[in-house]
């Protein structure tokens, strides 16, 4: 097996594109597509600052990688989502390999604002879906941080088989306003919000984990436990099997969205208006941010059950 681009022994094969390549082509190719997302959505400028959220998995931790390696000198934003062996063992992971490419880490501990406990444990008390709670509180204090430290873009993994499967079931489900808002870069539209860029959004995910390993990029391999069943994956498993019958398939399918989104989904439809939160005063449609709201349901939940257990009649 050759090296399409110069006829060495190739050590990787890319089945999306069936191109074989050598280890130095390889990073070539998978680094083109990401200066190619970023110049073609104009996602961010190397005088901006630019922070990339981080979990500790392969899709943020190549995202932190490549940029650094590209001259735009990111920052990392890593949440805390409760306490415990495994998210220790990952901040020391983020911090190790900030030094490492000298770059900086900021951490955030959301327990602070959830009176103590961990994303979960707050979920199962207001009685939600422990992943889209935590998505929620991650969404808001990525956010949050990225404004209040200054940064002009915050920076997600998200890839091409995320935002494919993402706009799949949009479309399945005709969430138009979900739809017209799908692209690769979400633009400031509240004084309090922060620009958000993806500049892997033309990567498949098959090929960001070979990327990770051939680098030598540390990165968590465990999946969250609280990601079972959702939807995004029913989706993404769809993809995946189309993908194993016609290569490229997701690829096209993503870019002639991206191509053809103006004339397809056209609407006369006013932008949303966001208001300001009264207690936090970031961005909601509505009088009180779902942040706050669910703060304050915990709050008096927690009031509650302390009280209860005091013997308290109320």
């Amino acid at each position: 097996m050759k090296c399409r681009k110069c006829g060495r022994e190739a050590s990787v094969k890319l089945k999306h594109y069936n191109l074989s390549l050598c280890e130095e082509h390889f990073y070539e190719f998978f680094e083109g597509r990401v200066k190619k997302a970023i110049n073609k959505f104009k996602m961010f400028s190397k005088g901006d600052r630019i922070i990339v959220a981080v979990s500790g998995g392969k899709d943020s931790m190549v995202a932190w990688y490549i940029l650094h390696r590209l001259g735009y000198n990111p920052d990392a934003l890593f949440i805390r989502l409760g306490s415990g062996k495994v998210i220790d063992e990952t901040q020391e992971m983020l911090k190790s390999f900030a030094e490492s490419i000298g770059s900086r880490l900021v951490v955030e501990d959301a327990t602070n604002y959830l009176y103590g406990l961990s994303t979960f444990e707050a979920a199962r008390i207001l009685r939600k879906p422990a992943c889209s709670f935590c998505g929620m509180v991650k969404r808001y204090l990525l956010n949050k941080v990225a404004f209040e430290k200054g940064y002009d873009v915050l920076v997600t993994g998200h890839n091409l088989d995320d935002e494919a499967s993402q706009l799949l079931g949009n479309i399945l489900h005709w969430q138009k306003g979900y739809i017209l808002r799908n692209w690769p870069v979400l633009e400031k539209t509240h004084e309090k919000l922060v620009k958000k860029a993806k500049p892997l959004v033309l990567n498949y995910e098959d090929d960001i984990k070979l990327y990770a390993k051939m680098r030598g990029i540390p990165f968590l391999s465990e999946v969250c436990p609280f990601s079972f069943g959702a939807t995004s994956k029913v989706y993404k498993k769809l993809l995946e099997e189309l993908e194993s019958e016609q290569r490229g398939v997701v690829l096209s399918f993503y870019l002639g969205y991206l191509r053809e989104k103006k004339e397809f989904f056209k609407t006369d439809d006013k932008a949303v208006k966001l208001n300001s939160c009264k207690v936090c005063g970031y961005p909601t449609t509505s009088e009180m941010c779902y942040f706050c709201r669910s703060r304050e349901s915990l709050k008096k939940r927690l009031e509650r059950k302390k009280g209860a257990s005091q013997g308290v009649i109320r």
